[in-house]
């Protein structure tokens, strides 16, 4: 694409075309609408990846036919479902009908918020939505405090005396969070996820951590002084053992997909280099690559990175997904409990939605597409198949 045909697209999108422009931009789509149903999946995700480009930051989704194309902002993204090829189309906040702006369920639940369960090494838990800015506790030569933007972080104390203990950060679902270790790397946590570390993680030969759910690293790479009395860059493995796998990093960014209800742990590599093992099996991922693990090895694949940590940027990012893996990320995010009446519908969702929205936004927008609907009762969210 173009940067002219982008123009065209931005101006198409607010609403500033000439009819001569705008005719031009639905002959493309027009033309666009009526490709071979077979695309290959590299013309698929070429064509997403443009059109997603041109996006509004809050987006709303409907279903359109092939046949058919309103005058909207702009295309999300293709999917193929059943024995059609479908669109899920943005419209800008400005363009939202009111019946779908307004309407909204009689119960209603609020995205989730930052915060999280800091367990110490002798028991004590401090909830850190409730915490003060400032020293949170001082155990074994450490003081964990609470910075003015959220996070948790570690200092050494020089000289104090100092034995392996160990931190436990955890979130519930509805909850994100994130922790600056002592060695000085950065971890967001997703919803329903823990991470347990040492507290002098920075002074261990090699650096483990474990961790449950899902989470966003970037290490830093280890520093010891040698004997000449001059910094330099040692190698001293950063591990995160998961439930099936451990990854080994030296200095880098990644993201690690381990929940048990998820069909398998999902290593993500953004910058640098990884090593995945899982105890017999060992493959290393490049920039750009995702590890699915799976019982009998590793099933290495290009991804997009940015769909991946999209979660970490307040945005789901769906790629094809059955509405059982849409459902489970927003019952981890919102914090509901998801139940499926009659037959679950088998099609599969392309598209990025805010996760600042109430439940009720999300699900309004999902019904949208005309494949399911829902009912909430209280926390309960039913799914049903239209």
């Amino acid at each position: 694409m173009t940067e002219q045909e982008r123009e065209l697209l931005r101006k198409y999108n607010a609403g500033q075309c000439t009819e001569a422009e705008s005719a031009a931009v639905e002959k493309w789509l027009f033309e666009l609408n009526n490709e071979p149903v077979d695309l290959s999946a590299e013309k698929l995700a070429m064509i997403k990846a443009e059109i997603r480009n041109q996006l509004p930051e809050e987006i709303v989704i409907t279903k359109t036919r092939l046949a058919y194309w309103p005058r909207i902002a702009a295309a999300v993204a293709l999917i193929a479902f059943g024995t059609g090829l479908f669109y899920l189309m943005a419209i800008r906040q400005a363009e939202r009908s009111n019946d779908l702006a307004q309407s909204v369920y009689a119960n209603d639940v609020a995205p989730g918020r930052n915060s999280a369960t800091l367990t110490l090494a002798n028991g004590k838990k401090i909830v850190l939505s409730e915490a003060q800015n400032g020293e949170l506790a001082k155990e074994s030569g450490v003081v964990v405090s609470k910075t003015a933007d959220g996070q948790i972080i570690y200092n050494v104390i020089p000289h104090a005396s100092s034995g392996l203990t160990y931190n436990t950060l955890s979130t519930a679902k509805g909850e994100t969070f994130q922790v600056r270790l002592p060695d000085g790397s950065l971890v967001v946590l997703n919803a329903a996820s823990s991470l347990t570390y040492a507290t002098t993680l920075n002074t261990l030969p090699e650096r483990r951590v474990k961790l449950a759910g899902e989470a966003y690293f970037e290490v830093t790479k280890a520093m010891v002084k040698e004997q000449d009395d001059r910094l330099k860059v040692k190698r001293k493995p950063f591990i995160v053992v998961t439930d099936k796998q451990e990854v080994e990093v030296l200095g880098t960014h990644f993201n690690i997909n381990s929940y048990l209800d998820e069909p398998g742990i999902k290593t993500t590599l953004l910058e640098g280099s990884v090593r995945v093992s899982n105890g017999s099996i060992e493959k290393l991922l490049k920039p750009g690559q995702q590890a699915l693990a799976k019982q009998d090895g590793f099933l290495i694949r290009e991804v997009n990175i940015q769909q991946a940590v999209a979660w970490k940027n307040g945005t789901f990012d769906f790629d094809n997904e059955d509405i059982q893996g849409v459902m489970r990320k927003i019952s981890r995010w919102y914090n509901v409990e998801v139940t499926f009446e009659g037959e679950v519908s088998k099609e599969r969702f392309n598209g990025a939605l805010s996760r600042k929205k109430n439940i009720s936004q999300m699900l309004k927008m999902l019904e949208s597409t005309g494949v399911v609907h829902f009912k909430i009762e209280g926390r309960r969210v039913i799914v049903i198949n239209n």
